[in-house]
């Protein structure tokens, strides 16, 4: 039995798997691309973090440094304010201490 094969039949082979060859490219590259974009499925659950020592440390040293800046900023207020007042006191003064618009 002999079996003959000419060129056309060659090219059409060549064709055939040339096409089969880029569908599976693609399907390739598609299921990457999938699975670099795809959301995690594994969720961790969400438990509520445990304060350590060292948190609670640093945090009462945060609270302590808030109230210090608190106390000096309403100190520069209070000092404003006062300030403040002498100039609309100062109206019945000379015409230096007046405010002018």
């Amino acid at each position: 039995m002999t079996l003959q094969i000419d060129g056309v039949d060659v090219m059409a082979a060549i064709e055939v798997a040339a096409w089969v060859g880029s569908i599976v490219a693609m399907l390739v590259i598609g299921f990457i691309v999938y699975l670099m974009v795809r959301p995690v499925r594994r969720r961790k659950e969400a438990r509520p973090a445990e304060p350590d020592a060292l948190d609670v440390a640093e945090m009462m040293r945060l609270l302590d440094r808030m109230e210090q800046r608190l106390e000096v900023l309403e100190r520069a207020v209070g000092d404003e304010t006062k300030h403040d007042e002498r100039l609309l006191e100062a109206g019945t003064e000379g015409p230096d201490n007046r405010r002018t618009k």
